[in-house]
């Protein structure tokens, strides 16, 4: 793999992961891939921002669409947020996954995913940014 097509790798990894039509093993080993290729933070950082938008709203729009746990999109969101979040290179992440958990429009499904992400990022992100968001982050859950 090189930078060149890091792009286009993890764009097609996210369309397989993201297309319900697939098998569920297939979706899911092209979201552990596209987890492990997000861990290579040298690549990830050398993207242009809208490629980058790109992967984040994709990631976004497949919560709750995995029929199993752990969900490989809230586990590459994580992976995403622990060097987007201290950075501010993803602001509205949190706000996003609190709106998916209020919302009375989403499905079931994407508030369970929503909560499982926020889960995941609390776990695995030590930086002030999440302790700013903790009111807005319980309110949410305490709203289920």
């Amino acid at each position: 793999i090189s930078e060149r097509n890091y792009s286009w790798l993890l764009q097609a990894l996210l369309s397989i992961l993201s297309n319900q039509t697939l098998l569920a093993s297939i979706r899911q080993q092209a979201g552990l891939q596209m987890k492990n290729l997000l861990n290579r933070n040298s690549f990830w950082s050398s993207l242009d921002k809208s490629s980058k938008g790109f992967i984040e709203k994709g990631l976004l729009d497949t919560l709750g669409c995995e029929q199993w746990r752990p969900s490989t999109a809230a586990l590459c969101i994580q992976t995403l947020a622990v060097t987007e979040l201290p950075t501010n290179e993803w602001p509205d992440l949190l706000q996003v996954l609190v709106e998916n958990i209020i919302s009375q429009t989403k499905p079931d499904s994407v508030i369970g995913a929503s909560i499982e992400t926020i889960g995941y990022i609390c776990s695995a992100v030590q930086h002030p940014c999440i302790e700013e968001s903790i009111n807005q982050i319980l309110t949410a859950i305490m709203f289920c």
